[in-house]
């Protein structure tokens, strides 16, 4: 199959090593600052997984056709990255692995039901164009179909277009599913595809604003008390607005995640905005939990707090000069 990949950051240069090892053809679309630096080999260091490296084409933009479009940029660069895919491109996939609720939808504008709903958990940096630090064991992605969970079970509408729409979604999903497995890569299949996204951000949210806030990895927060209470606070109050959001998260589980996880774990926030990466995701991250907790009449004080201190951080931080302007992507959860 052919793969083009819009966003060659960590998660998507990870994600093409593997598909391209897996015998899979991979085009990675880059913007030209990073493609005439890229020598056309993907090149994946880890001390768990072992090195490797794997060719893939790059290109400026997208304009011939693929079977699977695979969306790795961060929320806020999704627009411009979006404006490097010709218009009459119609992948019979499209699976974005970007962090937040709100993406989905303008997706959805743009492809239809070829779209569906994705997300990955990695630890992956990207350190130079064509180069990846895979720091984590694990690379599970979750999928869904976009035809789940919107209020009508289609598949009991005989001969609607709702049922056709199912179908075809659940034959994306199990084709995907397949090919990650060949891969080499976790794939955990959903009915609801708020699900896949509510489950990782849970996760993710009070991490990427507790290791911001601390300017430190998981480990400088917890040996900060009232950081670490906060992180543990923020973590059940993201399960309090999920579940208000009709998704259950089970807050014990996530804390035991968040108490085993390995004092090294960083987030591609933390990095960005130390790096002075403008615009950062912290927008995309925070503002649609809180908005849907104010909806639902959710108290959520240490998340609030968590997001001004991660915020003060930023505005701490400057930007480097143009011509020392930076781009690392990693996503950790």
């Amino acid at each position: 199959m052919r793969h083009a990949i819009l966003g060659a950051g960590g998660v998507g240069l990870a994600l093409g090593a593997a598909l391209a090892r897996a015998g899979h053809e991979v085009v990675l679309v880059m913007r030209e600052s990073s493609r005439t630096r890229y020598r056309g080999v993907i090149d994946v260091h880890s001390a768990l997984h072992g090195d490797l490296s794997a060719e893939a084409r790059a290109v400026e933009r997208l304009d011939e056709p693929v079977d699977v479009l695979w969306v790795t940029v961060k929320a806020p660069a999704l627009p411009a990255a979006l404006a490097r895919v010709a218009p009459r491109l119609t992948p019979d996939s499209v699976v974005p692995l970007l962090n937040g609720l709100d993406h989905p939808r303008a997706l959805r504008e743009r492809f239809g039901a070829r779209q569906l709903v994705g997300a990955i958990l990695i630890e992956a940096e990207r350190t130079a164009p064509g180069r990846v630090t895979w720091n984590s064991l694990y690379a599970d992605i979750s999928l869904a179909t976009t035809a789940a969970g919107t209020g009508t079970d289609a598949r009991t509408v005989a001969g609607s277009g709702e049922a056709t729409e199912a179908r075809d979604g659940e034959r994306r999903l199990a084709r995907l599913a397949g090919l990650l497995a060949g891969a080499g890569l976790g794939c955990t299949p959903r009915r609801d595809p708020a699900s896949v996204l509510w489950h990782k951000l849970v996760l993710l949210l009070p991490l990427a604003l507790a290791t911001t806030a601390a300017d430190g990895p998981l480990g400088i927060v917890r040996r900060r008390p009232e950081l670490a209470a906060l992180l543990r606070d923020a973590a059940r109050e993201a399960c309090a607005v999920a579940a208000a959001d009709t998704v259950v998260v089970d807050d014990r589980n996530l804390l035991h995640t968040l108490d085993t996880l390995p004092g090294r774990t960083d987030t591609s926030l933390h990095r960005d905005v130390t790096a002075g990466v403008r615009p950062t995701e912290l927008a995309a991250l925070t503002e649609p939990v809180l908005r849907r907790a104010r909806d639902h009449s959710v108290s959520v004080p240490a998340l609030a707090e968590l997001a001004r201190r991660a915020a003060e951080q930023e505005r701490r931080v400057e930007p480097p000069a143009p011509h020392r302007s930076i781009h690392r992507k990693g996503e950790t959860s």
